[in-house]
């Protein structure tokens, strides 16, 4: 259905508007704010995680074009498990499927290998001392000059640790943070000055204080882009406005406020639709399970279309491929589950859009904008 003054929105669940039938109600919501240029949406903007891309996993048929490394067996500890014992086959692989597809890399550097750890013997969610800082500073350096210069032209995006703020991803203070953020900065702008730093992604909707010390501590000199990520596991994708106004003050106070934000991951616990039993971990959470046929795909697209109007410009989904009910495909089967077609309508309707505004009234929620076509799309839903 496509008329001049309406594109329908064919998701369940949503209302669909037209101008003239909100007439002054449109009016009266308290806009969101708006706070990068008004520039189209890009394929970037829609990012994704694949853990098993190289083996087990099909590669996704739906348009995205970012791509988190994060969890997909590329860290510190399996580029280099021994000192000087390189294994870079499978990153090859994934630096390789990114150039096909034209898909944009980033990269996160992290998780100390048990033999460079300062702590080696300690737990960590990942293997023992993986969490902590390195024990000498030189080892660090040769990690990223390493993969720096390997992947020359080929990586020009690179985040530094992942959840700092959270103990079973780094147990070392801010000031080391810090340190390893302004080391990597010096050594990859000088292999390639158009390489660009994300900071260190903090997460909880409370925690954003740790990155207004990492910033005031030397942290804001050393990064080209600030990440975030914005979960919310117990509540809806609306939650996370407050959490983005919140990081955005922080990045005026720091001096910060024209620099890119990006939410380099932020997913929720989905209902497995081929009997996989629920896994444990994110049952003890208390995360909020969506169900599989509507709830999953609303939640997407509302929080794309929340996070772009406030001005993120990219957001990588958490994830494809997750085993523990975080994936848009089942555990068992491989089967995509029915929000992968809700990620199609999503891009199909937000790639190349402009004047993207959300609003609020009460628990109604409206988004508005203009589509490459140049018509005007409006989506209305309540938080209900």
């Amino acid at each position: 259905m496509h008329t001049p003054s309406l594109v329908n929105w064919m998701t369940s669940g949503l209302k669909l508007v037209s101008f003239a039938s909100l007439g002054s109600a449109i009016l009266c919501l308290d806009a969101l704010a708006q706070p990068v240029p008004n520039v189209p949406v890009p394929i970037e903007y829609f990012g994704l995680h694949i853990h098993r891309a190289d083996v087990g996993t099909t590669w996704p048929n739906i348009p995205f074009g970012s791509w988190r490394l994060w969890d997909a067996y590329v860290g510190w500890q399996q580029l280099e498990p021994k000192r000087g014992q390189w294994d870079f086959s499978r990153l090859d692989k994934y630096v390789a499927m990114a150039a096909l597809t034209k898909v944009d890399l980033l990269l996160p550097l992290a998780m100390t290998p048990q033999w460079a750890s300062a702590r080696p013997a300690e737990a960590s969610g990942y293997s023992s001392g993986n969490a902590a800082e390195p024990r000498a500073i030189d080892d660090w350096r040769n990690y990223v000059e390493m993969v720096g210069t390997r992947y020359r032209g080929k990586i020009k995006l690179f985040e530094i640790w992942n959840e700092p703020n959270a103990k079973d991803h780094y147990t070392g203070n801010v000031e080391k943070l810090v340190e390893l953020t302004c080391e990597a900065h010096r050594i990859l702008k000088g292999i390639d000055p158009g390489i660009r730093i994300v900071s260190p992604a903090v997460v909880g909707a409370t925690q954003v204080q740790y990155l207004d010390k990492f910033l005031s501590l030397g942290g804001k000199n050393c990064i080209d882009v600030v990440g975030y990520h914005f979960y919310v596991p117990k509540l809806r994708p609306e939650a996370m406005v407050p959490v983005m106004r919140d990081v955005r003050e922080v990045m005026r106070r720091n001096g910060l406020q024209d620099k890119p934000l990006w939410n380099t991951e932020t997913g929720w616990w989905i209902a497995n639709g081929d009997g996989t039993p629920d896994h444990p971990m994110v049952a003890k959470g208390g995360w909020k399970k969506l169900d599989l046929d509507r709830e999953a795909g609303e939640y997407l697209e509302h929080a794309f279309l929340l996070a772009r109007a406030e001005g993120v410009e990219r957001f990588y989904w958490y994830s494809w491929d997750n085993p523990y009910g975080l994936g848009m495909l089942d555990p068992t089967s491989g089967k995509p589950k029915p929000m992968v077609e809700a990620w199609r309508r999503t891009v199909s309707r937000l790639l190349g859009a402009t004047d993207l505004k959300c609003g609020q009234n009460g628990k109604d929620w409206t988004c508005s904008f203009t589509n490459r076509t140049g018509s005007q799309v409006v989506v209305a839903w309540s938080s209900n």
